[in-house]
Order: structure tokens, then C-alpha cells, then sequence
């Protein structure tokens, strides 16, 4: 193994070629790794291929892109050519593919970048010609990549005597890697940037289905495939590749170059209008995840304004029935106390006008008594004219000064009655003076029973609670199966309407539906069919169109011929009608003018000397105008060129054609 190449040392051998091998080296006047490619023995004999290697090399290494390996050196040691590189930190594409096919969400961006380093070194007139997975290292991470290996690059734009070499080099061998050659690499024609669009094109083809584009167990049988067959659709071998990726893949795999995209810039904006395209479709999808369902949600939202609205309902039901309650104890209790206050009028009158010791108060002490057995009431007694208890259910009471409470809240004040919450709220004390002829004799002292009112508001109340939540229910069941029956037909014109923004626009709604969706759903399959139908007249246009030719100029005109002498009607003579006799072998060599007698020889002879079968008669040829030249059709590739007999592998096949094979051809 080499040890020394100028003054980089060796470490080991980490790849091999059809055509170089790589080396680990070390350059210790920077003290930094990298990689050598050195130029295999059999290559390194014939001294015009090594000088065109190291020249097209040099045009390479001129290239400076971050998705393009760096080229640090190109020299010639001990006859040895090398190209010195960056060493890089990831994994070959070809690798990757190993494992399977990859998602289009992430052969876009790796396209992308591919693209974009095509398309810089492509202005910089370098055509690569060797595109394939093991030519693309991709970072650890997955996300970038460096495109390697021009070392067989060509240039777009040489000087006449190494474009003289170039074309002499290009006719005695064809130089690439079969499985991902362009149809015109494969045939060993002139190449431009179109051939590197074709093996960016197979590339993508082998990321999105896993498989290769064309299979084949030799490079002759590759080789044929490349020429004459297209890869299976997309649309069959990946059918989850979206319809615009697969229409850019197809576009750039045609076999004419002029089908396909005119430059890597072209092809860089249809996969960036595609990278658009799947990342809006991504975000729709995430969002369509990132919500509830609509039978949720809409049960949820029916429930809440149903809660809302029974909220307000019984609210304001249990307000102005607590208020109407209220206001009829009010009223009840009242009523009470003015009737007990009457009722006691007359006898506080008299008993005003007599001494202590004669006032009669029995009849007031029974009578309230008697109002004692109403449960209504938890307290009545009446006072005289000195603030005295006269009369009262609680008979410790009677005798004792009266003394209104002054720490109940006041509920109402109205014609001089007064209303206070007694008892925690549990009763309404009503205190009404005893009046007659405008003066006061008394005191009446009367607390109604509020507990019986509380009971009855809270079973209205439960009542009006136990309605709202079976209304409430009643309407989130509804909403929810009214949800589910929408829900099937919005989820099938969603799916729809994503498929169409994925690009597959065979994509159909099958319905017997007689309602809105059901003309929803024709409006979508018509979209679709107008979409599709537009789409594949584009696509016919851009992919059936026959590539521009080049007419050869027209031949001059040929001189005027003589004029024949003038004869006479071959139907107004005697003679036999003569034939034709056919053309031997040797003759069909000959041109016209040598077959054809001259018109004297052919001149019909006195009937006496007639003979029984004369010479055939063979009229000469009119004068012609120049016709336009017949366009020549392309000769099928020989079969030495698609048989070669040299070894290859399935990643690094090289076809070589012998120069001799191709003089004799």
C-alpha cells in the first residue's frame, strides 16, 4: 500500500472504484485529515486519459458549494494522479437505500440540495456525469449532503484542443455507471447538463420506491434498459409519493433530453413548489390531529349553550319565584297583623281610659291564644298604650315592658309598619301599631313562619335543576349523533380534498347521496376530473413532444439533364407491348444512368426483323426537383456496445467500449 503521496502520508484504504482508490491520509503542514483519490494502475497507462483526468480534476476543484466536497489539491506524484478532498463524517446515500425506501418528506430536501449543487457547478460548466447513491454522502443527522466524485466530470466549455481530446476520448469509451447513465451517456454521445438531470431523476426514483429504477444482472442487459424501456410508475412501485413528485421524477427520467427539465435551476423550482406544496399538507394533517373530533366538539358547544341558557332560565325562575314568595308572606303577614290589631282596638281603647287594676285584657289573651295554633306564626303578643305586654303566646312575657329588637335587618318600612328577618332570616317580624281616631293605643308584635315558604322554593328549585339537566342531556345526545351522522361525509371530503392536494387526482367520492354533501361530493370529483384532465394535457405536452432536430442543409440543386429526343408513343406502335424484365444481382449496384439505355438503342425496329422477346425498354428518368432530405432515424445501439465483456458490480459499473469496436462500427 502507498505510504507517501507528496508530503501527505497515508493511513489506510477506506474505498474503492471502478476507477481511483480512496485513502485516508493526514497533511501535517496544516495537521489535518482528509481524504486522496488516487487514479487505479490500468488507468494510469494511457498518460491522455491521466492528463484529461487531471485537468477536468483541476475544473472540479475550482468548485466551491457546501453541498460539494471540497478539493484541497490535484497534482501528478511518481506518476501517480491524485485529487485531495475534504474527509467527511456521514454515510453514503447507497447505504441508506439499503434499509428501504425514505418518506417524500424527506427526499425533497435532500433533492433540493442535490439540485442546488448540481445547478452551481453546471454555471460553472461541469457536467458530473456520475450521479448515483454512492456518489451523495449524507450528515449524520440525515439532513444535508455532499455530492462527491467529479473526477470524471466533463467540461461544458473547453478550449478547442482539449475539447478535440474530450470528443476523441468520449467516442472510444463510455465512462459512468450504467444502472444511473442517461440514455445519450449510454449510447456514448455528446453530453450536456440534461444527462445529470436524467441520473438525478433515477436517484429519486430509487429514495421514494426502494427499488432500482432498471434491474438486470449485467451491464449489457442495464445498459438495453436505459435505451429502449421506462422504469415501472411511481404510482405503482411508491403510491405515496405525492402526484407533483412523481410528475417531476417522470419528467426528469425521459428518455428524450429535450423532454426533460432544461436546466438544474428549472428542476430545483418544481421541487421547491412540490417542498411547499407537502409542507402546507403537513400542517393541515398535524392540525387535523391536534383537534377533537366534531361530534365532540359540537356536543361540547350544543351542551354549553344549552347549560348557558337553562342557567339563565332557572335563575331568573328561581328569583322572581323567591320574590313572589316573599312578597306573599309579606303580604300574608301583614294582613295578619292588621287583623290582630283591630281586632285589639277596640279593647285597648277602653282599657286607655281605666286604672291599671280595671283593665280587662282577657279577651286579647285569648284570642291570641288562639292564634297560637297556627304553625305560620312563631310569636304574637300585644302591648297597651305604656309599651306594657297585655297579651302574648309566650305568657312569660305579659306584664314586661316592651322592647322593639333594633339589630334585625329591615326588610320594608311601609305605612308605618315595620318588616325586620327575625330568627337568622328564618321568620319576618311585623311590628304595626294599634291606631284609633289618628292616636296610638298599643303595640302588635307578630313573627310569620318563613320555613314552610323555604321548603316549597326548594323543591321548585330541584325540580327546575333535575329539567335542566335532562334538557341539557337530551340536547347533548342529540348534538352528538346529529355530529356522528355529519361527521362521516365531512371526513370523506376532507380525505378527499388532502388526496387532490397530494397530487393523486384518481382519486374519486363514490355516492348515492341526494342532499348538500351529495353535491358536494359531485363538485369535488369534477375539480378532480378537470384537474387530472388539464394536468395530463400538460404533462402530454411536456413529455410527448418530439425533441427539436436539426435539418441538415439541402443538397444543390443537380444540373438540368438533356433533353431525351422526342419519340413516339409506345400505344401507337405495331411492336409488342415490351416488359420489364427484372434486375439481377449485380445490377442493383449500378446506378440509373448506367441501367438505362439511351433512347436511340431502344428504337423500335421494321416488324421483319422483330424478334420474340426484345430488350426491355426502360424509359429515362424525368427531370426531378430537389425533394427535401429524408430525416435518417437513429440506428438501435449495436450489440458490441450493449454485450461489453468487462467485469462491473451493481454500484460501480463502468462500461468501457474498446476504440477499435468502435472505428469498425
Amino acid at each position: 500500500m502507498l505510504e507517501l503521496i507528496g508530503r501527505y502520508r497515508i493511513h489506510e484504504q477506506i474505498g474503492e472504484g471502478a476507477m481511483a482508490d480512496v485513502y485516508r491520509a493526514h497533511d501535517p503542514h496544516i495537521d489535518r485529515p482528509l481524504a486522496i483519490k488516487v487514479l487505479k494502475a490500468e488507468y494510469r497507462q494511457d498518460r491522455e486519459y491521466a492528463a484529461r483526468f487531471l485537468r477536468e480534476a483541476r475544473a472540479a476543484g475550482a468548485l466551491s458549494h457546501p453541498g460539494i466536497v471540497t478539493v484541497f489539491d490535484v497534482g501528478e506524484v511518481d506518476g501517480f494522479p491524485f485529487i485531495v478532498m475534504e474527509l467527511l463524517d456521514g454515510e453514503p446515500l447507497s447505504e441508506v437505500l439499503r434499509r428501504g425506501p425514505m418518506p417524500p418528506s424527506q427526499v425533497i430536501p435532500i433533492a433540493i440540495q442535490l439540485v442546488d449543487a448540481l445547478a452551481y457547478a453546471h454555471g460553472q460548466g461541469v457536467i458530473h456525469r456520475d450521479i448515483k447513491p454512492s456518489n451523495i454522502i449524507l450528515s449524520p443527522d440525515g439532513r444535508s449532503l455532499k455530492l462527491l466524485d467529479f473526477g470524471i466530470a466533463q467540461l461544458a466549455e473547453a478550449d478547442p484542443v482539449a475539447e478535440a481530446d474530450s470528443y476523441k476520448t468520449q467516442i472510444g469509451q463510455v465512462i459512468g455507471t450504467p444502472r444511473y447513465m442517461s440514455p445519450e451517456q449510454a449510447l456514448g454521445r455528446e453530453l450536456d447538463v440534461r444527462s445529470d438531470i436524467y441520473s438525478i431523476g433515477i436517484v429519486l426514483y430509487e429514495m421514494l420506491s426502494g427499488r432500482r429504477a432498471f434491474g438486470g444482472g449485467s451491464a449489457a442487459a442495464v445498459t438495453a434498459q436505459i435505451v429502449n424501456v421506462d422504469p415501472a410508475p411511481l404510482a405503482e412501485v411508491a403510491p405515496n409519493t405525492p402526484r407533483g413528485l412523481q410528475f417531476i421524477v417522470g419528467k426528469a427520467i425521459a428518455k428524450q433530453p429535450a423532454q426533460r427539465f432544461a436546466d438544474a435551476a428549472r428542476l430545483s423550482d418544481a421541487l421547491r413548489r412540490e417542498l411547499s406544496v407537502a409542507q402546507v399538507v403537513a400542517r393541515e394533517a398535524a392540525a387535523q390531529r391536534s383537534y377533537l373530533p366534531l361530534q365532540v366538539r359540537l356536543t361540547l358547544l350544543m351542551a354549553l349553550i344549552t347549560a348557558i341558557v337553562l342557567a339563565i332560565a332557572v335563575g331568573t325562575v328561581l328569583s322572581r319565584q323567591r320574590a313572589a314568595m316573599r312578597g306573599v308572606a309579606l303580604s300574608s303577614g301583614n294582613a295578619i297583623s292588621a287583623f290582630v290589631a283591630n281586632n285589639a282596638a277596640l279593647r285597648a281603647v277602653d282599657n286607655a281610659a281605666l286604672p291599671a287594676d280595671q283593665q280587662d285584657w282577657v279577651p286579647v289573651q285569648a284570642f291570641v291564644q288562639n292564634a297560637a295554633a297556627d304553625p305560620n306564626l312563631r310569636g304574637l303578643l300585644v302591648t297597651d298604650a305604656g309599651g306594657v305586654v297585655r297579651a302574648a303566646i309566650d305568657q312569660s312575657l305579659i306584664g314586661r315592658p316592651y322592647r322593639a329588637p333594633t339589630d334585625e335587618p329591615l326588610v320594608a318600612d311601609r305605612d308605618g309598619v315595620t318588616i325586620r328577618a327575625a330568627d337568622g332570616g328564618q321568620s319576618f317580624r311585623f311590628v304595626r301599631p294599634i291606631t284609633y281616631a289618628g292616636r296610638s293605643f298599643g303595640t302588635v308584635d307578630l313573627r310569620l313562619n318563613q320555613a314552610i315558604l323555604r321548603s316549597a322554593a326548594r323543591v321548585s328549585t330541584w325540580l327546575l335543576v333535575l329539567l335542566a339537566v335532562v334538557t341539557l342531556g337530551t340536547v347533548a345526545l342529540v348534538s352528538f349523533l346529529s355530529a356522528r351522522l355529519l361527521q362521516a361525509p365531512i371526513t370523506r371530503l376532507g380525505d378527499a380534498l388532502m388526496e387532490i392536494a397530494r397530487g393523486n387526482l384518481d382519486f374519486r367520492i363514490s355516492h348515492s347521496r341526494q342532499d348538500e354533501f351529495g353535491e358536494l361530493f359531485d363538485g369535488v370529483n369534477l375539480v378532480a376530473q378537470s384537474t387530472q384532465e388539464r394536468q395530463e394535457a400538460v404533462e402530454a405536452l411536456l413529455l410527448d413532444r418530439p425533441a427539436p432536430t436539426q435539418s441538415p442543409p439541402p443538397p444543390p440543386p443537380p444540373p438540368p439533364p438533356a433533353e431525351p429526343p422526342v419519340a413516339e408513343p409506345l400505344a401507337a406502335s405495331s411492336e409488342p407491348t415490351p416488359f420489364t424484365r427484372p434486375m439481377e444481382p449485380d445490377e442493383a449496384s449500378e446506378p440509373l444512368g448506367a441501367a438505362a439505355p439511351a433512347m436511340e438503342d431502344v428504337a423500335p425496329e421494321p416488324p421483319a426483323e422483330a424478334v420474340e422477346e426484345p430488350e426491355p425498354v426502360i424509359a429515362p428518368p424525368e427531370p426531378e426537383e430537389a425533394a427535401e432530405p429524408a430525416q435518417v432515424e437513429e440506428p438501435e445501439p449495436p450489440q458490441e456496445m450493449l454485450a461489453p465483456p468487462w467485469p462491473h458490480d451493481e454500484d460501480e459499473d463502468r462500461t468501457l467500449v474498446d476504440p477499435q469496436d468502435e472505428q469498425r462500427r
